[in-house]
C-alpha cells in the first residue's frame, strides 16, 4: 500500500509540473547578485535576492525532469537549489546525488528523491557547477 501510495503522489507531481506551474525566472545572462542580502527600507529587516536561473541551464533542468521536484529559490517536493548549495558538496557529488541520491541528507522531507540514472554525465556536472555557483 505504502508503495501504491509513492508512485501515486510521484505521478500527480508529475502531472503537475508538466502542466505548466513552473516558476523559475530565466535569463540569457548569468545573474550578478545571486544570493546577495538587501536591506529592506520597509521594514528594516535583510531579504534574499531571487536567483536568477540562465536559459541553458533551464534548459537542461527541464529536459531531465529536475522542475518536477525542485525549485531555484523555494522547497517544492525537494529543496531549493540555493539550500542545496549551502550544504559545500562538491559538483562530483551533486553528480552522484543525481545518480543514486540519499534521503538520509534530507530528513525533513518525506518525498525521497528517485535516481536519475538517464541524465547524462555532461549534464549532470554542468548543473551541479551552476548549484555550487549559487553559494
Amino acid at each position: 500500500m505504502k508503495k501504491v501510495t509513492i508512485v501515486l503522489s510521484f505521478a500527480a507531481l508529475f502531472i503537475a509540473a508538466c502542466s505548466g506551474g513552473n516558476t523559475n525566472t530565466t535569463s540569457t545572462e548569468t545573474p550578478t547578485t545571486v544570493d546577495a542580502t538587501t536591506p529592506d527600507a520597509t521594514a528594516g529587516e535583510a531579504t534574499t535576492a531571487e536567483v536568477v536561473v540562465p536559459a541553458d541551464i533551464n534548459e537542461l533542468l527541464s529536459k531531465n525532469t529536475c522542475l518536477t521536484c525542485h525549485n531555484a529559490n523555494e522547497k517544492v517536493v525537494g529543496p531549493a537549489y540555493v539550500e542545496v548549495a549551502k550544504r559545500d558538496y562538491t559538483p562530483e557529488q551533486i553528480v552522484e546525488l543525481i545518480y543514486k541520491p540519499k534521503p538520509s541528507n534530507w530528513p525533513d522531507y518525506q518525498t525521497p528523491m528517485i535516481g536519475l540514472p538517464n541524465v547524462p554525465k555532461e549534464e549532470a556536472l554542468k548543473i551541479a557547477n551552476w548549484i555550487i555557483s549559487l553559494k
